[in-house]
């Protein structure tokens, strides 16, 4: 369905006190299977597009995308997110993700996460470069590839440019901690509560304090504490700890059921969207 060059394509299989707001042109909304939505409000204001995979959960959500693209992959769930998008901007959320808190995109931002899961809502920002995630946990964290106002010495020049984050796979990033520009969190590494982290942490190691320091190296964490995982110590030399995390990590696919409203009503949904583009 199309007008003023603005597309949806798919049917949510649940929908309810939610809206989807099509301003200016070349905007296009993709709507994979069994998607839900719940008080959930999308809006592109012009050259925008979101892309929805199959099994799609947006609860409390808010979308609001000018001149960007977001995509979020298979089965992931959302939780009173804020989406905010503009400027040529790209957010990339992997499948079977569970995500809370604000994705905040600016002037050619782009976030990407292999899969991510969030257990308190962060605060992620990402301003004319990248912040990079693996297959990672954030808590209510606060993550920055940005000073957002730029500062010049009297000769003119640019002195705090913005500088990409990158956070590696198996990372347990605290609460109420801070990620600051240009910093990459090694594989497997832990945050502490309340690390203001501004150089570089290498993996398997714990890092706390204000600025962050190291407290313990050769380090592996679990979700939680078995028998199944503890068979697998003591560690050898020739194993890696990413080993330890592919044997001891399950990795299927969640399929989450839920009820479905009228399809009829849900149709009717997206043809009056198109039909009140402006």
């Amino acid at each position: 369905m199309r007008k003023k060059n603005n597309e949806i394509t798919g049917i949510p299989s649940y929908w309810k006190n939610s809206c989807i707001n099509l301003k200016g042109g070349n905007n296009k909304v993709v709507l994979g299977k069994n998607i839900f939505m719940h008080n959930t409000r999308i809006k592109l204001f012009g050259n925008a597009s979101l892309e929805l995979d199959d099994g799609v959960y947006m609860e409390g959500c808010t979308f609001m995308i000018q001149d960007s693209h977001v995509h979020i992959g298979r089965n992931t769930e959302m939780m009173k997110n804020g989406i905010y998008a503009y400027g040529k901007s790209h957010l990339d959320i992997g499948a079977n993700s569970t995500i809370t808190g604000d994705f905040d995109l600016k002037d050619g931002g782009e976030i990407t996460a292999k899969r991510l899961w969030c257990t308190w809502p962060p605060l992620v920002a990402a301003k004319n470069g990248k912040i990079t995630m693996g297959d990672c946990g954030l808590a209510d964290t606060v993550i920055y590839n940005t000073d957002y106002h730029p500062i010049y010495d009297f000769s003119g020049k640019h002195i705090n440019p913005n500088k990409d984050v990158v956070i590696e796979d198996n990372v347990w990033v605290g609460r109420k901690t801070t990620i600051l520009k240009g910093v990459t969190l090694g594989n497997g590494c832990i945050l502490g509560f309340g690390t203001i982290v501004s150089k570089d942490v290498p993996p398997h190691c714990i890092v706390a304090g204000q600025p962050a320091r190291i407290v313990k190296e050769n380090v592996v964490w679990g979700e939680s504490d078995t028998q199944a995982r503890m068979d697998l110590f003591p560690l050898k030399d020739a194993e890696s700890a990413q080993d330890f995390y592919r044997r001891s990590r399950a990795r299927t696919e969640v399929i989450r059921r839920h009820k479905n409203t009228c399809k009829f009503l849900n149709i009717l949904h997206v043809v009056w969207s198109i039909l009140k583009s402006k």
